[in-house]
């Protein structure tokens, strides 16, 4: 974990920082392949290795919600019956693929304001990173996409998810290809097998997270 942290601090959310040597970029570009690593195995349940190698556990009723960079700061959400009444109602409209992918915008979107109370990040920036604001009171995209991810699960185990499933994070961006690292949450379309983005970090607080195909969001940054 320690390692995942100092990765993703000094190369995943560091937007400003000046040109590495080559050593150096050898040095990020094999920290991405560990990374990768983790985002990429077989694995039945979509998003838990990503979740494992966090150390991010929650239960039915309690989300682990990750803040300050690298989930280096936690806090604990609770998803009440009120809440997750709210969340049935916004997932069961869906008729199509596509409909079920804006409902997941919007709960998402509901549940990053939501988390935000608790964790003190109503005040997240869009691209936080250290040369834009950083801090307890912010969110890097490994944070984003650990809160994210876990949401995610949570509504496929509640079977909220009739066209998609859970997919491990993806990575983009190695540094050395002219590409700043980042990494989203990932859902798959299980009629077509497209996988699609559910991309906070690209978003201030409480807005809507960037949902795209993979192929079009790694041509991205």
């Amino acid at each position: 974990m320690d390692n995942l942290r100092r990765f993703d601090v000094a190369a995943l959310s560091d937007r400003g920082a000046p040109i590495m040597t080559a050593k150096k970029a050898l040095r990020h570009l094999a920290g991405a392949a560990a990374l990768c690593s983790i985002c990429c195995p077989a694995l039945a349940e979509g998003g838990a290795a990503f979740l494992e190698k966090l150390s991010v556990s929650s239960t039915p009723s309690v989300l682990t919600v990750c803040h300050g960079f690298g989930c280096a700061l936690r806090a604990q959400f609770v998803l009440t019956p009120a809440k997750l009444a709210y969340i049935r109602s916004q997932m069961q409209s869906a008729h199509s693929a596509a409909d079920e992918r804006k409902n997941i915008a919007k709960v998402v979107a509901w549940y990053d304001r939501e988390d935000g109370r608790v964790a003190g990040t109503v005040g997240r920036v869009a691209f936080a990173a250290a040369d834009t604001k950083s801090g307890p009171s912010q969110m890097d995209c490994i944070d984003l996409t650990a809160n994210n991810t876990e949401l995610l699960i949570a509504l496929d185990r509640a079977k909220l998810l009739k066209f998609h499933r859970v997919d491990e994070p993806v990575s983009r961006g190695f540094v050395i290809d002219g590409k700043r690292p980042h990494t989203t949450p990932v859902i798959v379309e299980v009629a077509s097998g497209t996988q699609y983005s559910v991309d906070s970090w690209t978003r201030a607080y409480g807005q809507s997270p960037e949902i795209m195909t993979i192929s079009e969001w790694k041509s991205k940054g």
